[in-house]
């Protein structure tokens, strides 16, 4: 047993239930979180996420058992001889275990990856970043049958991973796997970041809104490292279980980087504090929509149905030369109902208010990062032929 990185079993333990604790209190905090918005109206990725914690907390048990066991069926040429038909026994109940730790392990992590696309695909709501968390989506889901279907097939048959001896070398060491496994992971975790992380930096907000943000987020790159250090482990090593503890740091911060959206999001609508209250002056009227001042007269409703978006993240190609006030502009065709801190709109979509910098509801944020509500009137004028 290497101490690089790892340690004993009962350091084991005592990390896991440490990490798994506070996993468990942010995925709490994050279900209340909804709760106080949707009620009992949860969502898809709400389900993912029950999910993903059924997983992650046989992962944790599981992971737990494999070091503290009688081993597996990885072990040295020469040693199998000098084991005793119980040493069989425990090593094969190990190997299933393994097994059973491995699935979990992929499959959390897979979870957790499509919480979090559910959270970029509502954070580019209308934004041309949207179609390029589709593309992430597709490739998360492909990394994920990939890694499935070599973890499947890497061992014929497929009891062959709990078999002593083992019928091919790769049912014991996984190599195959490990390495479709870490390319698929971290690829997917990096191009999810490499979308959302330029996007946040490029929001005009205050700073006390989007220093927050940016941390949360930027958690995934920590989630990366730790998947870096655990194979590292494993090439450098197969009979080091340092990686084990690498597991479970990668598996727990993607837990709590997946939660913690939301939890910002009720820590703001519970303290006063963590509010923003920087103006904007190219804002100077707070009307509601149809009162303001450059409400069109000659609506029916009263109301403007151009709203400004996050200023230069969503420019449409081949538009008309527009002035400056005028950039950015997306049609909302029918109108919304605002509820809590989420904006439901027609067609079911919804958005929400991580990235408010100020206390108005989660539409108005997605419609304009930094809380200033514009509208742009133009009257047609009908001539007639003389």
């Amino acid at each position: 047993m290497a101490n690089d990185g790892g340690g004993s079993p009962q350091d084991l333990v005592v990390q896991t239930w440490i990490m798994y604790s506070i996993a468990m209190v942010l995925f709490l905090l994050r279900m209340y979180a909804r709760y106080t918005r949707l009620g009992l109206k949860y969502q898809a990725e709400d389900y993912l996420m029950v999910f993903a914690v059924c997983l992650y907390t046989t992962f944790a048990v599981t992971n737990i058992a494999i070091i503290q066991g009688g081993g597996s069926s990885l072990y040295l040429p020469d040693q199998f001889s000098t084991f005793t038909p119980q040493d069989i026994q425990e090593r094969i109940q190990g190997s299933k275990i393994e097994v059973a730790s491995e699935l979990c392990m992929l499959n959390t992590m897979y979870t957790l990856k499509g919480c979090m696309i559910f959270i970029y695909f509502q954070l580019t709501a209308n934004l041309k970043q949207n179609l390029l968390v589709k593309v992430c989506a597709g490739y998360t889901f492909c990394g994920w049958l990939a890694t499935m279907l070599v973890f499947i097939f890497n061992c014929h048959p497929f009891t062959g991973y709990w078999t002593l001896p083992p019928p091919q070398e790769e049912c014991a060491t996984y190599f195959r796997y490990e390495v479709t496994q870490a390319v698929f992971n971290i690829s997917s975790d990096l191009a999810m970041l490499s979308v959302i992380l330029p996007m946040l930096f490029k929001l005009r907000m205050p700073w006390k809104t989007k220093v927050p943000l940016i941390f949360i987020f930027s958690m995934g790159l920590v989630v990366v490292i730790c998947a870096c250090t655990s194979k590292y482990f494993t090439f450098k090593n197969i009979w080091d279980d340092s990686y084990q503890f690498w597991y479970l740091r990668e598996a727990s911060i993607a837990m709590y980087v997946t939660n913690l959206p939301y939890v910002w999001s009720l820590a703001r609508q519970t303290f006063r504090v963590l509010r923003s209250t920087e103006a904007v002056t190219e804002d100077k009227s707070d009307a509601p929509y149809g009162t303001g001042r450059m409400s069109n007269p000659h609506s029916k409703t009263g109301r403007s149905h151009k709203l400004y978006n996050m200023d230069t993240l969503n420019e449409r190609p081949g538009a008309a030369v527009r002035s400056e006030s005028e950039e950015n502009i997306i049609d909302v065709k029918e109108s919304r109902v605002r509820s809590g801190d989420y904006a439901k709109y027609a067609d079911g979509s919804e958005t929400t208010a991580w990235a408010r910098s100020d206390g108005r509801s989660g539409s108005e944020s997605r419609d304009n990062a930094d809380g200033i509500r514009k509208t742009t009137d133009v009257t047609i004028v009908k001539q007639e032929s003389v």
